[in-house]
């Protein structure tokens, strides 16, 4: 058997597979989550959050640790370290479920084999942050045409409207509308042609844009500090916020970034675009705008926030934030409830889910190096998977090559349409570009 094990392994019959392959199951997963509570929880938390003394076994900073390794190589640091004080005592029996519930805990989808106790077979697995998914996407540049003689500007916000036409906000041929007598929102049909156009005057920096179920147009305007709700035609119906008066108090908004409107009809908006300063928030309306409540503030902890960057609800009516400034997507009901936190689709800037939980992440950030946009391990581009489940499995790459000297690059805000062609608003290049099967 050792025999036949070495000639597989000498072929590179094993050599194929990553993390994102199925590589354990469901049942060994759930074996895995007692042993590693009564094990491993003591020092690496039972978040995998990590402390002073043990490193985090989940989220960014265990893939960068771990990126290019392989689950052999967790294994057997596994087997040989831990538990505290008695280590090397486990089974590889054991051993192997508890790693299979460390790679279940990081949404690594799981499979229909068990994960093997052997460390020659363990090290055939890589270990990586989902950039050898598959792309079944081409890209179409030039999809939407503008008028003769104007240029996109900087874009993150695009969303369809339940006639298959697609309202975008793009900031007047630059990075502001500060000064100009451009219409930003502009609605075109299926087939990329320009129908009607408003907004010229009435919005600085539109960031995110939302189309209700009544065909009313919401747009969040980053550094107008307000949200505005249009009819089709653009008349202006009501805003939430004050016009060039940034704050937390009564009735206003520091750098809205996106709103979104729930089946009953309940508000929510993601407040602030800062990492460590100004808001950092949801807040919850009646439809007739009265504030019902709000939640976050800085920090990393669930129900916190840096940068609340994007707003999706799924089937269930669960909401997604895109917490970008900490790397995640955070789900809560609908009274501000905090469910779960969602790593596996790197810095997320743009989200949307479509009517069959088809879930699309737009990372136009994520970088190397310290400070902004740190998401070691991580590369740029929109991530496609389940909004149920959390499985990734779809990556479309960004195509810039020098990602590490830009702080934005690609798209930033993301949508599909209903044959599941996908859509990237893009701040950087400034445009949107179609990605079709």
């Amino acid at each position: 058997m050792r025999i036949a094990l070495l000639a597989l392994l000498g072929t590179g019959l094993l050599g194929a597979q990553t993390v994102w392959d199925g590589v354990y199951t469901e049942a060994q997963a759930d074996r895995g989550k007692p042993l590693y509570n009564q094990h491993c929880a003591s020092c690496h938390t039972e978040q995998m959050s990590g402390g002073e003394t043990a490193p985090a076994l989940a989220g960014g900073d265990f893939l960068s640790n771990w990126n290019g390794l392989t689950v052999g190589d967790l294994f057997d640091r596994i087997r040989t370290t831990m538990p505290i004080g008695s280590a090397g005592k486990l089974s590889r029996e054991v051993n192997a479920d508890i790693t299979a519930y460390i790679l279940k805990y990081n949404r690594f989808p799981a499979g229909a084999k068990e994960l093997d106790k052997r460390s020659e077979v363990l090290k055939q697995i890589r270990i990586e942050p989902g950039t050898s998914l598959p792309n079944p996407y081409k890209t179409v540049a030039g999809w939407f045409k503008m008028p003769e003689g104007r240029t996109w500007g900087s874009t993150s916000a695009i969303y369809p409207d339940a006639q298959g036409n697609f309202w975008i906000a793009e900031r007047c041929g630059a990075n502001s509308c500060k000064g100009s007598n451009l219409d930003p929102v502009l609605q075109f049909d299926p087939s990329g042609k320009l129908l009607k156009s408003f907004g010229a005057g009435m919005l600085l920096f539109p960031h995110g844009i939302f189309v209700a179920p009544d065909g009313t147009v919401w747009v969040a305007d980053g550094q107008g500090h307000v949200v505005i709700q249009f009819t089709p035609d653009g008349k202006e119906l009501r805003r939430f916020g004050k016009a060039g008066v940034p704050g937390d108090g009564p009735g206003l908004l520091n750098q809205p970034n996106a709103a979104i409107v729930a089946k009953n009809g309940d508000i929510f908006i993601a407040d602030g675009h800062n990492v460590g300063t100004g808001n950092a928030r949801v807040l919850k309306f009646k439809s007739d705008g009265t504030l019902i409540k709000q939640w976050g503030g800085h920090g990393s902890a669930p129900g916190q926030f840096e940068m609340p960057h994007s707003l999706a609800f799924d089937s269930q009516g669960r909401l997604f934030v895109a917490d970008r400034g900490n790397n995640r997507i955070q789900i809560f009901d609908q009274d501000g409830k905090f469910l779960d936190q969602w790593k596996q689709f790197s810095r997320p800037s743009g989200i949307f889910i479509d009517k069959d939980d088809v879930l699309y992440v737009a990372d136009s950030e994520s970088r190397e190096r310290d400070g902004y946009g740190h998401n070691p391990g991580w590369k740029r581009g929109i991530r496609v998977g389940s909004a149920k489940d959390g499985t990734v499995t779809a990556f479309i790459p960004d195509p810039e090559p020098n990602q590490e000297a830009l702080s934005t690059s690609a798209a930033e805000g993301v949508a599909a349409d209903a044959a599941g062609n996908i859509y990237g608003a893009e701040v950087g290049p400034k445009g949107v570009k179609k990605y079709v099967k």
